[in-house]
């Protein structure tokens, strides 16, 4: 997962909507409001989950160990045949960069995800 949540891209997008969340908490109390009382289940309820799951996750690390391997050599495959996960955001959707991306002309124009 960590391996994942580091691609560029991958960490661009995650770190938009958090961005984007915190803006509307900010801008709307009432949102605000329901998303920390969200918020707060969230880290109860996942607490609660960790804590019982021990047990299981203790006795299934063998199987979860050869699980990650297999995922990671999956990724370092994947990771081969698209260099372009690598690159970072505004490389990718450049008009010259590698991504392919459309010209400018020939797409809408959108805010800028990451800076």
């Amino acid at each position: 997962v960590s391996r994942v949540a580091n691609l560029a891209l991958v960490s661009c997008a995650c770190g938009a909507v958090a961005a984007a969340y915190g803006r509307t908490k900010e801008r709307l109390p009432c949102v605000r409001s329901v998303c920390d009382a969200a918020e707060k289940g969230v880290r109860t309820l996942t607490a609660a989950a960790a804590s019982g799951a021990q047990p299981l996750l203790t006795r299934l690390e063998p199987q979860i160990s050869t699980a990650n391997k297999f995922a990671c050599k999956g990724l370092d495959k994947l990771e081969e045949k698209l260099p372009i996960l690598q690159q970072p955001p505004e490389r990718v959707t450049s008009p010259g960069g590698t991504g392919g991306a459309p010209a400018p002309s020939q797409a809408r124009e959108k805010p800028s995800l990451c800076c």
